[in-house]
């Protein structure tokens, strides 16, 4: 009773010490829509404009300092700030906020950038001591890292916004280096399944496409032939990292937990108690529903493909639940799933390591 207590009055108290800023925010708003806006005082939009993205920032640092909520929500609050004052102060009076925007908001953007990698280093090292320091193999996946530094400064959703454009520059142009598998409880799925392929193709095309389509559109705009252009250059490297990333990623069984990864594009994490029963299988998702829940919307929705390509690629293991898993996609695009089916080269081992973490 008395932890319950204490866990209670300690959310309170962080729920309170967000709830400043949100409410010094609120009175800005409120003062720009009263009849006491100065709309033509030079000073007095300035003033509203540096509370807007420096003074409640500041306030909100000196709150939270000393408590465990990360300093770093303090930038997040910086950038809050600034959108919503580009949002409620009219059009003519946001020459300082666009000014702010075009010249010291960058700075702010390469910080955040800076720190993430600062924190993704230091992890690395952490690891890598940790690793030397242990007899036991502990499984190292820069993308969780990366992901879990993101947050720590960022909220979800433009964190792992963040961490996504960064795995796709890391995959596609800075890792090039063999991944080493262990066989005991690590499991590739990009081998037999052919997605490799047709990725690569789709990336060659796109490199033809491209070419073709910027000399086309060069006789009549060359600025718009150049943004396509540029545009169909990072798609083609996103999906080199797609691709790269398969290798990299493979699936975890480590400390009863199931690791299910598809690259950088989705993942899931399981408990093996959740486990009800898994089986190699490669009968449709659909023929499996229709034998299974029939009609039932709210029960269909839970059959999932762990691939976002779904029937462009088949599956050979389908594993059902106690309890909904959440398959955290690209982009912070997230579904849920009680009975999953994916691809795995060796799918007879991977079936029997489970049913042996299960026994």
């Amino acid at each position: 009773m008395n932890t319950t207590f204490l866990q209670s009055l300690k959310i309170n108290k962080q729920f309170l010490l967000l709830s400043i800023p949100l409410f010094l925010l609120a009175g800005l708003v409120y003062l720009i829509h009263s009849p006491y806006f100065l709309s033509q005082s030079e000073s007095f939009i300035m003033a509203i404009s540096v509370d807007f993205v420096i003074t409640i920032p500041i306030i909100y640092f000196l709150v939270i300092r000393k408590t465990k909520i990360p300093n770093f929500t303090a930038i997040t609050l910086m950038i809050i700030g600034l959108f919503l004052g580009l949002y409620v102060l009219p059009q003519d009076n946001q020459i300082y906020l666009q000014g702010f925007k075009e010249y010291f908001f960058p700075f702010v953007e390469l910080g955040i950038l800076s720190i993430v990698i600062w924190k993704v280093r230091t992890a690395i090292k952490k690891y890598k001591s940790i690793a030397a320091e242990s007899s036991k193999t502990t499984s190292f996946d820069f993308f969780t890292v990366l992901k879990n530094s993101c947050e720590e400064i960022l909220p979800k959703l433009p964190a792992s916004l963040l961490a996504t454009e960064v795995a796709v520059i890391y995959y596609s142009i800075i890792n090039w280096k063999k991944t080493e598998i262990h066989p005991a409880k690590e499991f590739t799925y990009h081998k037999n399944s052919g997605t490799v392929g047709l990725l690569g193709a789709l990336v060659f095309i796109i490199a033809v496409e491209t070419i073709a389509l910027h000399l086309l559109l060069a006789e009549w705009n060359l600025v718009v032939a150049w943004v396509l252009t540029i545009l169909s250059i990072y798609t083609g490297f996103q999906i080199m990292a797609f691709a790269k990333s398969f290798s990299k990623r493979p699936i975890l069984i480590e400390n009863d937990t199931l690791y299910l990864r598809y690259g950088i594009m989705s993942e899931t994490e399981i408990k093996i108690e959740n486990i009800v029963s898994i089986e190699t299988s490669e009968k449709p998702l659909e023929e499996l529903i229709e034998t299974e829940v029939a009609g039932d919307k709210e029960k269909r929705k839970l059959y999932q493909k762990l691939s976002p390509l779904s029937e462009l690629e088949a599956h050979n293991v389908v594993i059902r639940l106690n309890k909904k898993a959440k398959i955290k996609g690209v982009y912070g695009m997230n579904k849920e799933a009680k009975t999953l089916a994916l691809f795995v080269d060796k799918k007879q081992d991977f079936v029997e390591a489970i049913q042996n973490q299960i026994r």
